[in-house]
């Protein structure tokens, strides 16, 4: 048999296993899973609440390299913690929406721009209190989370704004990404509790 007739013959077997891949193959609609379906409604009561109290378990510095050098030294101890994950899980840490205003109390391990408010300011991580502008809820039914965005100052230095965003997602864990004027960015992962 000549080399063309059995590349021909290969060709046509290939097309033939795909074409049957791909009749097999059928689009599933993630809005029919009953788990997307519960989730769903999950996370549509807690769009209505006006209270969330979140436990702070985790803090995730952005890393940067002298951020690096600070950390190696401080968790030789072997703590379990590192430079970009750190462990802060009963340590008080919480952020609180009631309404209309905010609190909150989290760890701040990064840098600090020196023309960030007074030199030695009074508070070394990042707390809040008010009522926040910008203020934002909605539903992203895609990603399977409530998402709630604001920004408030630093209690004590009005020139430090925070822009925080907080994922709630069905199984009451968040993630909470803040960004800063003065401060490197932060991020923290806890759970949403019923209590305070």
């Amino acid at each position: 048999m000549k080399k063309s007739a059995i590349y021909k013959r290969l060709g046509l077997l290939l097309c033939i296993g795909i074409l049957g891949i791909l009749w097999n193959c059928k689009s599933t609609d993630i809005t029919d899973d009953e788990n997307y379906t519960a989730d769903i409604s999950k996370l549509e009561i807690l769009l209505e609440k006006d209270t969330y109290y979140i436990n702070i378990d985790t803090a995730l510095p952005f890393v940067t390299a002298a951020t690096q050098q600070v950390a190696n030294a401080l968790f030789l101890s072997r703590t379990g913690n590192t430079a970009s994950r750190i462990d802060v899980m009963g340590d008080g840490h919480f952020i609180t929406i009631q309404n209309d205003s905010v609190k909150g109390d989290l760890p701040f391990f990064g840098e600090r721009r020196l023309s960030a408010g007074p030199y030695g300011g009074r508070n070394g991580g990042i707390a809040f209190e008010g009522l926040p502008s910008n203020y934002e809820k909605n539903l992203n039914k895609k990603k399977r989370k409530l998402k709630i965005k604001f920004t408030i100052s630093q209690n004590g230095e009005p020139s430090e704004h925070y822009e925080v965003n907080l994922n709630i997602f069905p199984n009451k864990n968040a993630t909470i990404n803040i960004n800063s004027t003065f401060k490197t960015n932060m991020g923290y992962t806890g759970t949403l509790s019923a209590e305070q």
